[in-house]
């Protein structure tokens, strides 16, 4: 049976939240330029308090919006620009749940060093609550990571 139109509508609405959801991840982790501060305490408009957020390259594995905050602390810490870049998103709805690739080019300094790019990939899952989409699982896959 074919989607009805209101079925397709819903479906590219989803798609654009989705794709503006992490949109604002990464406008809420990016500094450095024109007075851009991280913005740790409004993580919990992108993840579920229970979210993770993990990197095995890295041996980063944190769970609740509480210890992501924390990471991000850190990393705020060690950096003084950091800025996300999203590409290529293969989205795939079921319901009220999803999941998406996105491709990742990460301009950032470290400790004051040199510009360097991370480049990588998200495995992401989300899910839609009360308050619109949010971010259930962030999955970061380096292929290349700054040194320092």
């Amino acid at each position: 049976m074919n989607p009805t139109i209101e079925q397709r509508i819903q479906r590219l609405e989803d798609l654009e939240a989705i794709k503006t959801l992490q949109y604002a991840y990464g406008q809420l982790v990016d500094k450095g330029w024109d007075g851009k501060e991280m913005i740790t305490d409004g993580l919990e408009e992108v993840f579920t308090e229970d979210a993770s957020w993990e990197s095995k390259a890295q041996n980063i594995s944190v769970q609740g919006i509480q210890q992501i905050s924390d990471l991000f602390k850190m990393m705020d810490a060690r950096s003084d620009l950091f800025i996300h870049s999203f590409s290529n998103p293969i989205i795939d709805l079921q319901g009220d749940k999803a999941t998406a690739k996105w491709m990742l080019i990460s301009p950032m300094t470290l400790g004051g060093g040199e510009l360097q790019n991370m480049l990588a990939s998200y495995n992401n899952d989300y899910v839609r609550t009360p308050e619109g989409w949010r971010i259930k699982a962030l999955r970061l896959n380096p292929a290349y990571m700054p040194k320092g």
